[in-house]
């Protein structure tokens, strides 16, 4: 509480801390309380200091940069390059210690193959441009800036240039003795010695890097609710310390001595794996532990829990806000507390591990939903299979084969292991995917209000307390139930609608929310233009406008369907997400204009989803002249087949909430005058705006004949376009139309309700005001 007090200065932090400190005073025990205000003191000295320190000293015209690369920190994706190095001189600046992270593009494959063989902390000359972190453009989009500064980071160097600084040519005995390097070459080590699936899990399981494995098959592990067992924890750790120490006793070394080389093995583990939160916390707990024993004075499971949490935030406050540290320390915080008089309460150990999943599987569903807005039931069975696998089988053979890659490798008896391994991992890898088309196993939330969040864990303390004591369990069943229903289905069956524009860069993607759960219906997907690459260039983890933006946004609206997605026409900046979007949320209905499937992108996007069970309907305004579409949406152009192009636009037009609206699409001039002239007594309040502000479209008579209330432009910041056109702008600055940008005001959203328009009024928002 104190750290979140002075790195937030939240409102229900003061409050708690009030709380407890009642609490504290009524204990009336002198000691305690002299002993409790010291500790808080020096949290909120620690935790104050990061804070002001938490500042830049580079300035935004540096260009020339001494920045130290840690390999362990370098992602190689086709022809990018990222990494977070450390500046040590900009300009004329020297000895300065800050963090960035660092985007570079390469040239040529050999390049790319020079950058591989990094494997050694090494200083670079780097010319380049900074750049602020871009701040959230979306509602609920990650927030890309926050997460930066949290690490201590404030600004993104946009590499032209990168040289080896010529120093730093030979590498010197401490570069050696570098832990980051030693790291860095026993990775490589791995990687040479087995095969590229057994160095993924070892390099994982063993030292953190989990760089290597396949990205659906980590979206597996993560769907189904075991993406832990892919992180070192305190179980890995635990194993460690005991197949050490019972090594070391087999060979005949005292229990002083071998105290002394956990003590040395431990950190020195730790640093290898870079110090992950549940490694921290693992290693802190136990060697504190080991010393209390040691020194005659036994410390609690539950103190040496707390004094490593005060510890780490005493170290980096920041980290109480990521998902790693918060389900980490809250997991086995509720292992320990409930491991006598809960989890232990059966004589079949399976029983036991069916109360222990379903438990933490519980707990943690706040905070999974409260970052991720989703979370999976189906880890509490799953965890059942593979925890006892992980534990008794791929975890040991890890570390054997690890150990055996520098003593027996080349021999049979190691390549009948590798064997196999391979194959067990490939049975695991292909399980982890089946479970996760088992349907309905991950439930949308969406972004739960704040005081729904305090009332569902409210009810899950009630209910574990409950089950502990065995008393008033079928209230706090009742109570948990109807707590959980709400928090479930509170976001999808919201009594208010909403429209929202969506920042997707250079292209359109407008979602519509009906309330209370009528309906949700999509305009547009956006999407990237491809451009042809060579092989060694083509990136293999893609940031998509699907992945980054759309289907985020879309489940923090508690959606999991789509009833009715319509693609204005078929180039790739309004359908090129539409495939990558249904395989996260099912879209019932797809509608677009005839002839759009002559577009061959599309054509091959609509038959995948028609195969999977989605209805396709081609259509023009002709064939629909009495027929409403989506929220009572009439369909007012293409009037014939077209070729999917931006005048064959499917145009929409209706009234949402209290306005009017008209959907465009990308069409231009000579259509807007043949729908003009259609109809000429359109009333238009809010007009989203043709082809991103584009001058073939949105001309002067037809805005003036619509003059609408609001303009929405949806363009991509600092596009190659110039959108909008200045001309546009000065037509709607004539009208006097209010104009909302994606590109300086981020997504724009509308919030209306047919029912509760007293309870609060219509609602114009813009992510960047």
């Amino acid at each position: 509480m104190c750290a979140i007090i002075v790195l937030t200065t939240h409102w229900l932090s003061y409050l708690l801390l009030f709380i407890w400190l009642i609490r504290l005073a009524a204990t009336r025990r002198k000691e305690l309380i002299i002993y409790t205000c010291l500790l808080m003191s020096a949290t909120f000295f620690f935790a104050g200091f990061e804070k002001n320190h938490n500042r830049t000293a580079l300035l935004a015209e540096d260009q020339l940069f001494l920045i130290e690369l840690d390999p362990n920190k370098l992602k190689i994706d086709g022809d990018q390059i990222q990494f977070y190095g450390t500046v040590k001189e900009a300009g004329t600046k020297v000895k300065l210690a800050e963090k960035v992270v660092v985007f570079y593009r390469l040239s040529t494959e050999e390049e790319k193959n020079n950058w591989k063989k990094q494997q050694k902390v090494e200083d670079f000359i780097v010319t380049g441009s900074l750049a602020k972190p871009e701040k959230n453009r979306n509602l609920n989009q990650f927030d890309y800036h926050r997460y930066l500064y949290r690490n201590k980071i404030h600004w993104i160097v946009e590499a032209t240039t990168i040289d080896i600084h010529s120093e730093l040519q030979q590498q010197t005995f401490f570069d050696k003795l570098n832990l980051k390097n030693l790291r860095q070459n026993i990775l490589a080590h791995i990687e040479s010695e087995t095969t590229a699936t057994i160095a993924s899990y070892i390099k994982t399981l063993l030292f953190a890097d989990t760089s290597s494995i396949d990205d659906q098959v980590m979206s597996g592990y993560k769907e189904i609710g075991i993406i832990h067992l892919l992180s070192i924890s305190g179980l890995h750790i635990q194993f460690f310390i005991t197949g050490l120490t019972y090594i070391l006793w087999r060979l005949g070394v005292t229990r002083e001595r071998t105290y002394l080389l956990l003590l040395i093995f431990l950190p020195l583990y730790g640093s290898l794996t870079g110090w992950g939160t549940s490694i921290f916390r693992a290693i802190v707990m136990s060697l504190l532990s080991q010393t209390g024993a040691r020194i005659r004075k036994p410390i609690s499971g539950l103190d040496a829990w707390s004094w490593t949490l005060i510890f780490g935030l005493w170290l980096n406050p920041y980290q109480i806000f990521s998902i790693g540290f918060q389900l980490s320390y809250l997991l086995s915080l509720t292992l320990m507390l409930f491991s006598d008089s809960l989890f232990n309460r059966s004589k079949l150990a399976s029983i036991n591990n069916v109360v222990i999943s379903f438990i933490l599987t519980l707990i943690s569903i706040p905070i999974l939903s409260f970052h991720f807005f989703e979370f999976s039931w189906i880890g509490m069975f799953a965890n059942l299979i593979f925890v006892p696998l992980f534990t008794w089988v791929v975890m040991p053979l890890s570390i054997f084969l690890f150990a055996s890659s520098y003593l027996l490798s080349g021999t049979l008896f190691f390549h009948f292991l590798s064997n196999l391994m391979e194959s067990l991992l490939e049975m695991t890898e292909w399980l982890v995917l089946k479970i996760k088309l088992f349907p309905y196993s991950t439930i949308v939330t969406g972004k739960v209000p704040f005081g729904l969040f305090i009332l569902m864990i409210i009810g899950l303390i009630l209910f574990i307390v409950a089950l502990e004591g065995r008393k008033k369990i079928k209230r706090s069943v009742v109570l948990l139930v109807v707590v959980f229903t709400i928090f479930i289905y509170y976001q999808k069956y919201n009594p208010f609608g909403e429209v929202l524009v969506l920042d997707v860069g250079q292209g359109d993607a407008i979602l519509i929310k009906k309330p209370f759960g009528a309906g949700v219906y999509l305009i547009d997907t956006g999407g990237a233009m491809a451009f042809e690459k060579e092989e060694w260039q083509i990136t293999k983890k893609q940031s998509t406008v699907a992945s980054r933006v759309l289907i985020p946004v879309i489940k923090s609206l508690g959606v999991t369907q789509i009833d009715q997605v319509f693609i204005t026409h078929g180039d790739e900046d309004h359908m090129g997400e539409l495939k990558e979007l249904a395989e996260s949320i099912n879209i019932k209905k797809l509608i677009f204009p005839v002839g759009t499937t002559k577009k061959q992108p599309f054509y091959e996007a609509a038959q995948t989803l028609e195969k999977n069970g989605t209805k396709l309907s081609a259509l023009t305004a002709e064939n629909t002249q009495k027929q409403l579409f989506g929220p009572s949406l009439a369909v007012l152009w293409p009037l014939k087949a077209g070729e999917g192009e931006n005048n064959d636009s499917l145009v929409l037009y209706g009234k949402i909430g209290d306005y009017y609206w008209l959907f465009p699409g990308d069409i231009e001039e000579a259509g807007e005058a043949e729908l003009a002239a259609l109809y000429p007594n359109l009333r238009v309040d809010i007009l989203k705006v043709a082809h991103h502000g584009s001058q073939t479209s949105t001309s002067e008579k037809f805005v003036q004949q619509l003059n609408p209330k609001i303009a929405l432009i949806s363009c991509g910041l600092n596009n190659r376009y110039n959108h909008p056109n200045e001309a546009v702008m000065e037509r709607f600055v004539e009208l006097n139309t209010t104009v909302y940008r994606t590109d300086l005001q981020g997504s724009f959203r509308y919030t209306y309700s047919d029912d509760l328009t007293r309870v609060k009024e219509r609602d114009f928002q813009t992510i960047l005001k």
